[in-house]
């Protein structure tokens, strides 16, 4: 029974590992980052040759030469491979964080009691796959609420006539507000572009 048990745990803690969740995306990055690598790698074992070989043909006397062209190289490559990648990591951060940025937005619209104006992403952003999915799901809701807010305009329209007694009229009122709240919020879409201010 025990050893079920440390059996069972040992399943449990042991989990299978998925590293390409997004293969698509993933990939992509993977070859472009590995392609940077191995270009400025490439690019230096190419200009080190050189060195070397003008070396060589000149004889013993430039071997020193040879030494300092071979340092300031590799200090070119360093600095040259910390650049494209810094450019290539303010190019993806931006594909990336302009979309969860605006998503962001979206949610705090959400949260405020909105629905935000849902528009496309930049031609050349990521996440677009996502993005597609979140505005599917928002227009769902806010869909789901119109026909809510429907329904509730029906009842209320049936209940009115029957409503003799004051709290009956207290209900009513109080499916009202929820009504006007419910088409309010459909009807009147956020741009969802700025921060909203915290609710009060």
């Amino acid at each position: 029974m025990a050893s079920d048990t440390v059996l069972d745990s040992q399943k449990r803690s042991w989990k299978r590992r998925t590293y390409l969740i997004d293969r698509e995306f993933q990939l992509k990055y993977i070859f472009m980052l590995g392609s940077i690598g191995a270009g400025s790698i490439g690019l230096f074992g190419a200009l080190a040759w050189w060195a070397h070989t003008a070396a060589l043909e000149a004889g013993s006397g430039s071997e020193g030469f040879a030494g300092m062209t071979i340092l300031w190289l590799t200090v070119l490559a360093v600095v040259g491979t910390a650049v494209a990648l810094g450019l290539f990591g303010l190019v993806f951060t931006h594909r990336v964080a302009g979309p969860v940025y605006v998503m962001n937005l979206y949610v705090e619209a959400l949260a405020a009691g909105h629905y935000p104006r849902l528009r496309p992403l930049r031609k050349y952003d990521e996440l677009k796959k996502f993005f597609d999915r979140f505005s599917h799901a928002v227009e769902r809701i806010r869909a789901r609420e119109a026909d809510e807010a429907q329904a509730l305009a029906h009842a209320l329209a049936v209940f009115q006539p029957l409503a003799a007694s004051e709290e009956a009229r207290a209900a009513l009122k109080t499916l009202e507000e929820l009504h006007l709240r419910k088409r309010e919020a459909v009807d009147r879409p956020v741009s969802g572009s700025h921060p909203l201010p915290p609710p009060r």
